[in-house]
């Protein structure tokens, strides 16, 4: 795999760190030159701009979000999570993306950079007539003092159903007073969802993951850490 690219494809769970962020700095860097798509919430503090390209035969679906006036710390842990089992990024997504129906995180790894991984069995159940869906992943998470960086790709695992994958990268970089958010995502449902569909949809499925958070850091499911 070229550093420059995070292609839809099985990975090991063993793909270095490094190649990782690599190709998901390459990416971000490439998102403002995407074909421009619908914006969002332009009546609200938390206007949504959808972007979309095709990168070596895999359709990548953009939003970038600027979030003012909202409580930072609580949006940073929601997004960035912990390294404990409950508090992961992923255990705090299952509270926002509500088609999530079991979350399960495994194999917690820390870094010398103050990073950390882990693996994912998820399943989500999208409504009827489709089937549920089961995604297992891995997850890098990469944090600094003013970025934190989530870089999900599809590994092999569990398949007791229809098996489906994605790539995706999620950057929030902060200040005192505002986050700029960035999720570019590229997926394939499995089974027989056509990929037109996959395309007409996945740009509402990102941009209304804006509201859900803010609802959900606000609300008493948000999950404190304590001690």
């Amino acid at each position: 795999m070229s550093p420059s690219t995070l292609p839809l494809k099985e990975y090991s769970v063993d793909t270095p760190r490094q190649t990782l962020l690599k190709g998901a700095e390459h990416l971000l860097k490439s998102v403002p030159n995407w074909n421009p798509g619908k914006t969002y919430y332009e009546d609200t503090k938390h206007v949504t701009k959808i972007s979309h390209d095709t990168i070596d035969g895999d359709y990548w679906c953009a939003r970038r979000t600027a979030l003012r006036d909202i409580p930072i710390d609580k949006f940073k842990s929601a997004i960035i999570g912990t390294t404990e089992i409950g508090f992961t990024h992923s255990d705090h997504e299952i509270n926002y993306v509500h088609e999530i129906e079991l979350m399960q995180v495994r194999n917690i790894q820390n870094y010398e950079d103050n990073g950390w991984s882990y693996t994912i069995h998820a399943i989500y159940d999208f409504g009827f007539p489709l089937n549920k869906r089961l995604f297992n992943e891995l997850v890098h998470v990469f944090v600094s003092n003013d970025k934190a960086l989530v870089v999900s790709v599809p590994i092999a695992g569990e398949v007791e159903g229809v098996l489906g994958s994605y790539v995706s990268v999620e950057e929030i970089k902060w200040d005192a007073d505002s986050v700029e958010w960035t999720v570019a995502t590229t997926s394939k449902p499995g089974g027989i969802v056509p990929e037109w569909v996959t395309k007409l949809s996945i740009g509402g499925a990102i941009a209304k993951d804006v509201p859900n958070v803010l609802a959900y850091i606000e609300s008493n499911k948000f999950l404190v850490q304590v001690g």
